[in-house]
């Protein structure tokens, strides 16, 4: 079902619908518990970010396993389709879907 919801937000941001289609890769992503937070600035999401990796070493980001929850496999597709929309539609936004990428990379292991 989730790679049928997929597909179908890809066929909406290809038929010039980003906006639904975003709006739709949202809603997927919070039923699987997903929540992409604005509540802070863009600037504070990119230092964030930046905390967060710097606190990391190299060899540990190359080693983390690899990520084998299929929700999570579908829910970084669906993040990598909203970032590339996003930079389109709500450039700001790109921050948050960034990190999110980032931590889900992190904590359930790279795809």
């Amino acid at each position: 079902r989730l790679n049928v919801m997929y597909f179908s937000t890809c066929a909406l941001a290809y038929s010039l619908r980003l906006p639904d289609s975003i709006q739709k890769s949202i809603e997927v992503l919070g039923k699987l518990g997903i929540d992409l937070e604005e509540s802070r600035s863009a600037e504070a999401c990119v230092q964030e970010i930046m905390t967060s990796l710097s606190t990391r070493l190299d060899e540990e980001i190359l080693n983390t396993e690899r990520m084998t929850e299929p929700s999570m496999i579908i829910a970084l597709k669906f993040l990598a389709k909203l970032e590339l929309g996003m930079t389109q539609t709500k450039p700001r936004s790109v921050p948050f879907v960034t990190q999110k990428i980032i931590e889900l990379s992190l904590t359930k292991g790279m795809s």
